[in-house]
């Protein structure tokens, strides 16, 4: 009887081919773990390299916005009666830019103080002789007064009544009531108002529709209001009563800038602004036809001062004191909205531009999200 005989170099090979294949596995893994390093990193620095020319182009933007307020100044100096109006160069529209590096780069000019300033509200508890606009003399205890006293119609026939709001808070009033599809009624942009209002002013006296400290830190999601001027129109969003919607609507209408001192240019606000400025015991905006024949007549150079837009038979016979403290038609803060789009991809920048003293312009905030 005999033994089979193993063939040594055939069990030879066989190792071999194992440990080849397990070095081709092995290399193999290598490789495509090192090209997706390649490509990660590839991939990083192009986004950096995308980032760091597009954030050049828009500073090269915001020199030739600088720019052009910078020539607007010098025009100016040389007429006895300076306005900042549509006309002028910065505020042309929008025209694309092509870059030598094969992108496009745009930016407009929009005057912040054609805006209604949120920030008029502040001194809103001082113009009301240290009362509550509604007449709650500040109670928090939250009731309210007379159903009388609550309706519109009795609110524009009580003279004591309209004076417990300022000139700044009947604005806003008017604004939410001229906001289109998401305009409110009278009581629900009074209550928006007062919460606004409350929102930002450095009392802990809660107005009748307002909220103060305790109803902001007993919410679901517990907070403090800012209880100062604001510093972005984007904390509109922390206040009561204030919805996805509403913000959207009204946001491009507002601004925070300047902090004090602000007023609004009445040769430069938009259609919805320019419907806020009724006269003193004028709860409602100005009718939408009426508005809009204004901006013709402005458009056409027939409105270059704010008396000739307070002179115009529409006021006729009114009380408009308080809302010529607001007005102005000359302004020293502007936003330049920039963009650049490189390589398939897109940058933006809004920045809030300051004039001073003539023909200094500085940018003193910039983001590349909301303001």
């Amino acid at each position: 009887m005999s033994c089979p005989q193993i063939n040594a170099s055939a069990s030879q090979r066989g190792a071999a081919l194992i440990v080849a294949m397990l070095v081709f596995a092995l290399v193999a893994t290598l490789l495509v773990g090192l090209q997706r390093d390649f490509s990660l990193t590839l991939q990083r620095g192009t986004h950096q390299l995308f980032a760091e020319q597009a954030w050049a182009y828009l500073m090269g933007a915001e020199e030739l916005a600088q720019l052009a307020l910078r020539a607007d100044s010098q025009q100016d100096a040389k007429t006895e009666s300076p306005t900042d109006h549509l006309g002028e160069l910065w505020a042309q529209s929008a025209t694309p830019y092509p870059l030598a590096a094969g992108g496009v780069m745009q930016g407009q000019i929009e005057d912040l103080q054609g805006r209604f300033n949120l920030n008029l509200l502040i001194d809103s508890a001082a113009a009301a002789g240290g009362e509550s606009p509604s007449g709650d003399s500040g109670d928090t205890d939250g009731e309210s007064v007379s159903d009388e006293a609550e309706r519109p119609d009795s609110i524009n026939a009580n003279r004591t009544s309209v004076e417990r709001w300022s000139p700044g808070q009947k604005v806003l009033v008017r604004l939410l009531q001229s906001l289109g599809e998401e305009a409110l009624s009278l009581e629900a942009a009074m209550a928006l108002t007062e919460a606004i209002s409350d929102f930002i002013d450095a009392d802990a006296d809660k107005r009748r529709n307002g909220a103060e400290a305790e109803e902001y830190r007993y919410s679901d999601f517990p907070y403090l209001p800012a209880n100062q001027s604001l510093a972005s129109v984007s904390e509109l969003r922390a206040v009561k009563g204030m919805t996805r919607g509403i913000y959207q609507a009204l946001r491009p209408w507002v601004t925070v800038w300047p902090e004090t001192g602000a007023k609004i240019n009445v040769l430069t606000a938009p259609l919805p602004v320019l419907r806020s400025l009724n006269a003193d015991d004028r709860w409602e905006p100005l009718p939408l036809i009426e508005a809009e024949r204004l901006l013709a007549m402005r458009a056409e150079g027939e409105v270059a001062s704010v008396d000739d837009l307070l002179s115009d038979p529409l006021f006729e016979g009114q009380s408009l004191t308080e809302l010529k403290t607001l007005l102005d038609v000359r302004s020293d803060w502007f936003l330049l909205d920039a963009s650049v789009e490189l390589l398939e991809r897109e940058r933006h920048l809004f920045s809030v531009l300051h004039r001073r003293g003539g023909s200094a312009v500085s940018a003193v905030f910039r983001s590349e999200g909301e303001l």
